[in-house]
């Protein structure tokens, strides 16, 4: 079948890799109609993925169509439209008798070494992982659910309560996808950080009314300003580098809450005395669970989010290398390039 392979680090190419097949019951063929490419896939393009370990077919931004069930399937059917929830715990731990399986230490996620992924034209799910689309989502929009879930896991870890203020550190997908959930529990202000205009300026659009660029304006004062001097409620952090710590702890209040959900390549340091003396709260947020999908989902649908400012780019599998390359290097303005069968 047709996939992107990333076979060693810093390479990736179009080729044609084994087709996976269901080997039990609960099993559930999908084939890739559209996918996104994740900070992840460049972090395994890197080679500096914790678990996305070349050589692998990555991908786990997904919509596409159910071409083949298992024997003891039964919530879903062959033609029926999906997303995937790319990830499953153990099934027998503490965790995961909890509902607590994205933090599941024994748990499997696709596009990672052993399964093949959504850069692949077909993948192999267990039936827990499937959702179905309404009808009125897109193929594109359904491969949105996933990056925006990440962001609504945070929003729900974080507590985060109707009249707080917010201030997220990093204007990607999974910034975007934060203050598009922060904005869903009924935040009074937003502020967006970043280094790129063109991101900021897609915020704007998506309805943002405070934006700082980190490269042109002091990220403390300004924040200080919009919050008339007390600082944010919640910062999230969804940019891995050490200075966004620094920043984070300078822009939080008092009894303040900082989420912590970007991968973070190297070890950081940070001035911790600050969360001590100020009695602030970090905490960390890993992927999502179900609900976290059902409510965007739902928020898409029902009109509630506009994730059409997403999309900068839709690119046939074929050019998967130029694409990587856009993501990568940035030599293009977009939030979000998407691969197409």
């Amino acid at each position: 079948m047709r996939a992107a392979l990333i076979d060693k680090p810093y390479s990736v190419k179009f080729t044609d890799v084994p087709e996976p097949v269901i080997t039990k019951g609960n099993e559930v063929k999908i084939k890739t109609v559209v996918t996104g490419i994740c900070g992840s896939e460049i972090h395994a393009f890197h080679g500096t993925h914790p678990f996305r370990i070349p050589p692998v077919v990555s991908g786990h931004e997904v919509a596409g169509i159910v071409v083949e069930v298992g024997s003891d399937v039964k919530s879903c059917k062959v033609g029926d439209r999906v997303t995937v929830e790319p990830h499953y715990g153990c099934g027998a731990c503490e965790l995961c008798s909890e509902g607590l399986y994205n933090i599941c230490s024994g748990k499997s996620v696709l596009g990672s070494k052993g399964w093949i992924g959504s850069f692949g034209e077909f993948f192999v799910v267990p039936e827990q992982t499937v959702i179905k689309l309404p009808d009125n989502l897109s193929f594109e929009e359904g491969a949105l659910i996933e990056p925006i879930s990440v962001g609504m896991h945070a929003v729900r870890q974080s507590g985060l309560g109707v009249g707080e203020t917010v201030a997220v550190i990093g204007t990607g997908p999974i910034g975007l996808g934060v203050m598009l959930s922060a904005q869903l529990a009924g935040a009074s202000k937003i502020i967006m950080t970043d280094a790129l205009d063109f991101n900021l300026e897609i915020a704007q659009k998506m309805g943002c009314r405070h934006t700082v660029n980190v490269l042109k304006e002091d990220v403390r004062q300004k924040v200080s300003e919009i919050t008339e001097g007390k600082g944010v409620d919640v910062t999230y952090i969804a940019f891995g580098h050490e200075s966004t710590f620094a920043d984070a702890l300078n822009i939080t209040k008092r009894k303040g809450t900082i989420s912590e959900i970007a991968i973070v390549g190297a070890p950081v340091k940070i001035p911790i005395s600050i969360l001590q003396l100020n009695e602030m709260k970090l905490i960390g947020s890993n992927m999502y669970t179900r609900t976290d999908f059902e409510i965007v989902i739902d928020a898409i649908a029902s009109g509630k989010f506009n994730v059409e400012p997403f999309i900068s780019k839709i690119m046939p599998i074929e050019e998967v290398e130029r694409a990587m390359e856009i993501v990568d290097k940035k030599t293009e303005n977009v939030i979000k390039v998407l691969l197409s069968f």
